[in-house]
């Protein structure tokens, strides 16, 4: 499970005393941006215990066919899924204080109901600095022609 080493040692890592407001966010913007491809790889893997580590417990997450699910929905589902390759094809983040927003796209290609499909989705993604660590909080995803 190298995927969950690696989410927890970029949730654990703070950010430095010391620095400038800029420099914070930058460091924050890319904490998060990181986090998001771990999230992605981690789903496809389904390393249940590297995405526990990434979702606050109040997690509010729409999916990409508006199903609402709860952090424990999420986990489940996962689990539940045929695979999934879930390629992150773009983000860009907005650092507001302790809390981070990103906006991107994302490509989701797998077999459902023995069906092939290729789909694009753009998502937005909330994530807060809760103890020193970097927590989605709120995630949406809609399709989108590609």
């Amino acid at each position: 499970m190298r995927i969950t080493v690696w989410v927890v040692l970029l949730v654990a890592s703070g950010i430095f005393c010391g620095q400038g407001q800029d420099t914070v966010d930058d460091d924050a913007k890319a904490k998060v941006t990181a986090l998001e491809v771990l999230w992605g790889q981690a789903a496809q893997m389904r390393d249940i215990k590297a995405m526990e580590t990434l979702f606050d417990d109040s997690l509010t997450y729409v999916d990409v066919a508006g199903r609402l699910m709860t952090k424990a929905q999420v986990l489940a589902f996962t689990r539940a899924v045929a695979p999934v390759d879930i390629v992150v094809q773009s983000t860009a983040a907005r650092a507001h204080g302790e809390t981070v927003i990103v906006t991107g796209v994302l490509r989701l290609k797998g077999v459902d109901r023995r069906k092939p499909y290729l789909q694009y989705a753009r998502f937005v993604d909330t994530w807060i600095r809760k103890d020193g660590r970097w927590l989605c909080v709120a995630s949406m995803s809609t399709p989108i022609e590609h």
